[in-house]
């Protein structure tokens, strides 16, 4: 699976020559803890009372189980790797390489429900492998420039509350799958916010810390990163991480790259078959994620 990546990823120039590996380690790196946390954290939200979603009393019940715990600082692993990642790299070629969060969650769910991994669930791991490669070859992802107007970045911030919300009110009063669906939409949504706000945030620490603080972009990514985990929190409490974690692992990196490319500025290749291959890159991605979480592996756990 690996090397199928990297093979994708050798063919092109990211423009910021040696560091292109350890973007890529960092970034595999951030998606392993990111997939073993969210695997965690289902297996303590799924367990707390229906009424308890989208409340904070449920932040409140989850912070006393300790896999739940463990969970968290998972992801905050993740994020760190995350951060130094988009330190040095874009958008649109970090945050797609955060989908291998569900192979690296296969495992670890196969170990905790003391099931073995069958050959259909390798096969759609190397789908997703497959596709990612099929995507970054052709797509050749540039660096952008996160030093949007702040006026852009408000009206971005107002789309991104706005669908969150939406997201929140079309989960209320459905059945447990579909409000699972809806609440990881607009958490994948949030995260994608998030990253931007990440980059933007690590490229201001070029001028210091206390600069950093003096500007609006650690108080967004805080208050975005609570909504985030609201969000996460209530889909995985919903219902079937086959449902939640798919949708929220794919929801993501496409809300990311858009920001990257119509905010940051950040380069895609639409020159002659690229947009072809690169859409064909996504289907499977998205397939090979849909079908790894049907699993009884990923999705065995079930109201």
């Amino acid at each position: 699976m690996t090397v199928l990546v990297f093979r994708g990823l050798g063919v092109f120039h990211h423009d910021i020559g040696r560091a292109l590996v350890s973007i890529v380690l960092l970034s595999m790196a951030s998606a392993a803890s990111y997939g073993l946390g969210a695997v965690l954290q289902h297996q303590a939200a799924v367990k707390e009372p229906p009424e308890l979603s989208m409340r904070a009393g449920l932040l409140v019940r989850l912070a006393r189980r300790p896999m739940w715990l463990v969970g968290n600082a998972l992801d905050g692993v993740g994020y760190l790797f995350q951060f130094l990642a988009l330190r040095r790299g874009s958008l649109c070629l970090v945050e797609p390489l955060l989908v291998l969060s569900l192979v690296f969650a296969l495992p670890v769910a196969a170990w905790l429900d003391d099931r073995p991994i069958s050959r259909s669930e390798l096969t759609s791991s190397g789908v997703i492998a497959t596709g990612l490669a099929l995507f970054l070859a052709p797509a050749h992802p540039g660096l952008g420039h996160p030093n949007a107007s702040g006026y852009t970045w408000v009206i971005l911030s107002a789309v991104i509350a706005a669908l969150c919300g939406v997201a929140v009110l079309l989960a209320r009063g459905r059945s447990h799958l579909r409000s699972a669906v809806f609440l990881a939409v607009g958490s994948g949504t949030a995260f994608g916010y998030v990253a931007a706000v990440t980059e933007r945030t690590g490229h201001l620490l070029e001028g210091g810390l206390v600069q950093m603080l003096e500007t609006w972009t650690p108080y967004a990514l805080l208050g975005g990163a609570v909504v985030a985990l609201m969000l996460t929190q209530s889909a995985f409490h919903a219902g079937a991480l086959r449902l939640s974690l798919p949708t929220l692992t794919i929801a993501q990196p496409l809300v990311a790259i858009i920001i990257g490319i119509w905010v940051f500025g950040e380069h895609i290749n639409t020159r002659g078959l690229a947009p072809v291959l690169e859409v064909l890159g996504l289907v499977l991605v998205s397939a090979g994620v849909f079908a790894l979480a049907q699993s009884p592996v990923i999705g065995g756990t079930k109201r």
